[in-house]
């Protein structure tokens, strides 16, 4: 089954409140002088594929990326569901010709290049969801979910469900997994600690690309 990258909308979702980062809003952290949020956005837009942010907080940041933002159309913080929902719904409205959500958070500054490219290679006509693994370590916020979940989806969030994979495992997945090289591709900063590590595992990556 071939699904071209056109069918596909990527979600950065950035709805949360970044409590254990202490506040603000950590995709504006920076590692090494660039925002996570510019790490992720630029490696999608080289790819040319539609990007749409998730996220309940203004800021210029954001805007000026010149990117559509939608806030979650539930008020009451049901983290990366409500997200996905809202990206569904957003889509409907459009009418915009897209089959696939592929979400990603935006806290994860190392997204491998081909994470797009794998997903797609994965979609199939027996499975409406593919989430992320690598280190036997699922990763439910980063997946590709079909577009006809709508219903679903509304379904599981008027039971005020916020856990991803008890929702997942209602419905037809399956699990894609990405090798670990030098690092977890995976990696999200949750505080400020872990900006340090991001900045060790860039060095990491740039001398093996040397």
């Amino acid at each position: 089954m071939s699904t071209k990258k056109n069918k596909i909308l990527i979600l950065l979702l950035a709805g949360g409140l970044s409590r254990r980062f202490g506040g603000g809003i950590k995709t504006f952290a920076k590692i090494n002088g660039v925002t996570i949020f510019e790490k992720i956005i630029s490696g999608f837009k080289k790819q040319g594929v539609r990007i749409l942010i998730n996220s309940n907080f203004d800021h210029k940041i954001f805007s000026n990326s010149k990117l559509p933002i939608i806030a979650d159309i539930k008020k009451n913080f049901q983290g990366p569901l409500a997200g996905i929902y809202t990206s569904m719904v957003w889509v409907k409205k459009k009418k915009l010709d897209i089959e696939w959500i592929l979400s990603v958070p935006s806290d994860t500054p190392f997204l491998p290049n081909n994470l797009l490219d794998t997903f797609v290679s994965k979609i199939n006509k027996t499975k409406k969801i593919l989430i992320a693994q690598s280190n036997n370590k699922i990763h439910p916020v980063i997946g590709i979910w079909n577009i006809n979940l709508l219903k679903s989806l509304e379904q599981e969030l008027k039971s005020d469900n916020r856990k991803i994979m008890e929702w997942v495992c209602k419905n037809k997945y399956d699990i894609v997994d990405f090798p670990i090289k030098f690092h977890d591709p995976f990696f999200n900063i949750n505080n400020k600690e872990d900006i340090i590590e991001a900045e060790r595992i860039e060095k990491i990556i740039s001398l093996s690309q040397e």
